[in-house]
């Protein structure tokens, strides 16, 4: 039910907001204290027709303007988005519970990306094959998909919608986005902000509430013609499913079991910052973080000190604090899914380096915190190194046979990222082919470029993001036959 004591926000719909008569709400709260804040409503099928109809409705015109306008406009947005940095930052930091730092840097990689794919954009090209029949050529061009369903979670709520957003808007889709439920207020912002920067209404929308029922009512909708997801793998295969019904397109950007492997002959001191960092960073909340880590037995001893010397100085606090290295996971139903996996891989034999239960003396009371942990003595079978792990959690284990060792790493219905670590580039090249998964990372640990593709293989999805491979994703390609 609506409660008067909290701040609402509503679904923003053909330039307007919408949702203030509806009947159920989403009480937003604030990860790093466990109070509430504010709500918003969990939109019905009625509030979902209006905003794929403004979709449908706006695709006529958007698509009438040249390449051109449509990436000036994205600039414009870009550059209202970092005036409001500030701003943005807040309530990113807020609703998702992210040092407000770390939120300030996803704000600003947001704006940086919407200028790529808006300047990207403009170099997509049709083609013309030198077939040499007489007085006749074949023109093979691209148009948009269409409406599309971007639907995003709350780990990187600003940066991953406008993986989706961009490149759909600046080849002339439309877009109906819908934002995880515990995280909906910066897309809210954005979409506001796109219509105040010159953008028709309809282009952009918004609408809140649960996956399970407004992102639902979106993915079995009869509009959309691509749907884009970011999010666990169970959720991606029912949108695979239900877009079935539809022959209708999907992205998915799903989970991920991240093996980072450490050779002997690496220059493994220097690359423990990296490690760390890629491991615990967003308080382990995202899909390419190191989940798992292969280490020489060689170098296991020296390595597994280092690592553990550095992970125990990481503060974890609210992410108002400007000294937080860690902040809460998003929600309880994250931090007990944490607790759970690692109280069962005890249970199977696995044994705490650092951190687990009995080191949260010293955490703040409220709110959904979990140190940085580090499970050792791990065997192949045991669940933890099968799934997801979405929390600062890292299982380490020293390695004598590479081959092997890549078994065990492709072991997983996983297959998003990988890390290696070795002075030999001429095995790291071998090496990388035989993994498998989208990206490999060798001898650096970086911020994935969006001049490059991203995206997974096996249960890690379908389809790719960034670069011009991401944006060629949201059309189709018409062949026409001309003759003279």
């Amino acid at each position: 039910m609506k409660d008067k004591g909290l701040i609402s926000h509503f679904c923003f719909i053909d330039g307007r907001d919408h949702g203030s008569e509806s009947a159920s709400w989403w009480t937003l709260v604030d990860p790093s204290s466990g109070r509430s804040f504010a709500q918003t409503p969990i939109a019905d099928a009625r509030l979902v027709d209006a905003a794929l109809q403004a979709a449908q409705n706006a695709l006529a015109k958007w698509q009438s303007l040249t390449g051109g306008q449509r990436a000036n406009l994205l600039h414009a947005l870009a550059g209202a988005l970092r005036r409001q940095e500030a701003d943005f930052a807040s309530t990113l930091s807020q609703e998702s519970g992210k040092p407000v730092t770390a939120a300030l840097d996803e704000v600003r990689s947001a704006a940086s990306l919407i200028d790529y794919f808006a300047q990207e954009s403009l170099r997509l090209a049709g083609h013309i094959p030198l077939l040499g029949h007489p007085r006749q050529e074949v023109l093979i061009v691209r148009e948009p998909v269409g409406v599309v369903v971007a639907i995003t979670p709350f780990n990187y709520p600003l940066s991953t919608l406008i993986c989706k957003l961009a490149p759909a808007l600046a080849v002339g889709c439309t877009v109906v986005a819908k934002p995880d439920e515990h995280t909906p207020l910066c897309a809210i912002r954005l979409a506001r902000l796109a219509v105040e920067v010159g953008m028709p209404p309809g282009v952009f929308n918004v609408v809140t509430g649960t996956g399970p029922e407004t992102g639902r009512l979106l993915v079995t909708h009869p509009l959309p013609r691509l749907v884009a997801f970011t999010g666990s793998t169970a959720v991606g295969k029912s949108i695979l499913a239900a877009s079935a019904c539809g022959v209708r397109r999907t992205i998915l950007e799903l989970g991920g079991n991240c093996p980072a492997i450490v050779c002997a002959d690496a220059s493994w001191q220097e690359a423990i910052p990296q490690v760390v960092r890629q491991t615990f960073k967003n308080s382990g909340q995202y899909c390419y973080r190191i989940s798992r880590l292969f280490v020489a037995e060689r170098i296991y001893a020296e390595f597994l000190d280092a690592f553990l010397r550095y992970a125990a100085r990481l503060k974890v606090g609210p992410a108002s604090n400007p000294d937080t290295d860690l902040g809460p996971l998003n929600n309880p139903e994250i931090l007990s899914r944490v607790r759970q996996q690692v109280e069962t891989a005890l249970q199977e034999g696995a044994r705490i380096e650092l951190g687990g239960e009995g080191a949260t003396h010293g955490l703040p009371e409220n709110g959904y915190y979990y140190p940085p942990t580090v499970l050792a003595q791990v065997r192949p079978d045991m669940s933890i190194m099968q799934e997801e792990v979405f929390g600062p959690v890292v299982t380490v284990q020293s390695f004598t046979d590479m081959e092997a060792t890549i078994r065990q790493a492709n072991a997983t219905p996983y297959g998003l990222a990988a890390y290696l670590f070795t002075s030999d580039l001429g095995n790291a090249l071998e090496w990388a082919r035989q993994l498998e998964c989208g990206s490999v990372w060798i001898n650096r640990i970086h911020q994935a470029y969006p001049e490059a593709p991203f995206g997974g293989i096996k249960e890690s999805g379908l389809g790719r993001e960034k670069s011009h491979f991401g944006i060629e994703e949201y059309t189709e390609l018409k062949t026409i036959y001309l003759s003279y």
